[in-house]
């Protein structure tokens, strides 16, 4: 359910998933290609399988960036927490020092971090455990507990 928003423990999430695969550039292949994806397997190539590990709607259609944005102005991008898959170009360029290009979701994320006011954002993607400033949190595998601001 992309660009929706949860209110969980009166905290407000955001949630956007989907990414382009940047681990495909020898192609994606069909499950009925299987010596192809042997040989590929056996060289190392960087590839995907069709509808196996690699979907066509990996990224999100315009209407669910729209659906996120008129969400977004219903609270008056007023938020605790938003929970996606990627990341901001901005935060991207961090990570990966140019390597990773951006595209239509990075641009999208970026204009939503620079509208936003929230507390934290927690994204995966790049399969690595890092804080990569106060706001922007990368989880691979880690769990991390929310710590909430009011006294009990």
């Amino acid at each position: 359910m992309r660009g929706e928003i949860f209110d969980i423990d009166n905290k407000k999430f955001f949630t956007f998933g989907g990414a382009k695969s940047h681990d495909i550039q020898d192609g994606i292949l069909n499950l009925d290609e299987e010596e192809k994806i042997y040989t590929f397997r056996k060289r190392g190539a960087f590839f995907r399988i069709r509808d196996y590990s690699w979907w066509n709607l990996e990224m999100p259609t315009k209407e669910e960036m729209e659906n996120g944005i008129r969400n977004l102005e219903k609270v008056n991008f007023k938020i605790d927490y938003i929970i996606t898959h990627c990341c901001p170009t901005s935060v991207q360029a961090i990570l990966s020092g140019g390597l990773y290009k951006k595209d239509c979701l990075t641009d999208y994320l970026q204009k939503i971090s620079e509208k936003c006011k929230l507390k934290k954002w927690y994204f995966g993607h790049y399969h690595e455990n890092r804080q990569v400033n106060s706001q922007f949190i990368l989880l691979y595998e880690d769990i991390v507990p929310l710590k909430y601001e009011s006294i009990f």
